[in-house]
């Protein structure tokens, strides 16, 4: 047992701890971003499902449904920070029904305009919406609280019974993703396994023939 532990590389480990905490995060995303792309218009014609990436400009955006809002607390004294709305949640219109789509604090301008020129090109006859809120994306399934802030929205606002939710099934979110920052995070989380996976094969090999040397260099039994 002693032999055993002496041939296995603490920093190898180490180091394919590290890149497996840093891959398991990221690889899901990092093979979605490698998906070509739907674009927003063929998510409006034909909706969408779990794991597609889509990307492109938004064409036509409704209400929000929810937010997200943060702050910071202080450990010690329990002052908290001012609340910000870091995400808000907005009805995406995609196939036959409706998904959610995710925008960030600094895309709110954007997504904000975009529902004005929306609803006055659904309900005064204006022109086609012109607002750019450009979005790389995958698609997944809600968490259910979201989920639950969505069907009521969709109750109360959109017209939709309970056996209508029913049908539609799982709600879905179009979740912006910084796919390039993912894709780097994942190459480095591969990088340190393979540093660590060689650092246990160098280890393994070099105190196996230390070993196998002291053995063959020992006194045999004296015999006289």
């Amino acid at each position: 047992m002693g032999n055993l532990m002496a041939k296995i590389s603490r920093v190898g480990l180490i180091l394919i701890l590290i890149g497996g905490l840093m891959l398991w995060p990221s690889l899901q995303d990092t093979i979605t971003s490698f998906q070509a792309p739907k674009s927003f218009e063929d998510v409006l014609e034909e909706g969408a499902v779990p794991g597609e990436h889509v990307s492109g400009r938004v064409p036509y955006l409704l209400d929000t449904f929810a937010s997200m809002e943060t702050w910071t607390e202080n450990s010690r004294t329990h002052a908290t920070t001012s609340k910000r709305t870091s995400f808000r949640y907005y009805v995406l219109p995609g196939g036959e029904g409706y998904l959610g789509l995710s925008v960030a604090s600094h895309s709110f301008s954007s997504a904000n305009s975009l529902v004005e020129q929306t609803y006055a090109c659904l309900l005064e006859d204006g022109g086609e919406p012109t607002a750019e809120l450009i979005v790389d994306a995958r698609v997944v399934e809600m968490e259910e609280e979201l989920a639950q802030l969505f069907r009521e929205d969709l109750q109360d606002y959109y017209g939709y019974t309970d056996q209508d939710l029913e049908a539609m099934g799982a709600p879905l979110l179009v979740e912006p993703r910084a796919f390039g920052t993912i894709r780097a995070f994942c190459g480095v989380g591969i990088a340190l396994i393979l540093a660590g996976a060689a650092a246990l094969v160098i280890r393994w090999v070099r105190v196996s023939a230390q070993l196998r040397r002291a053995r063959e260099e020992a006194p045999g039994p004296d015999l006289d």
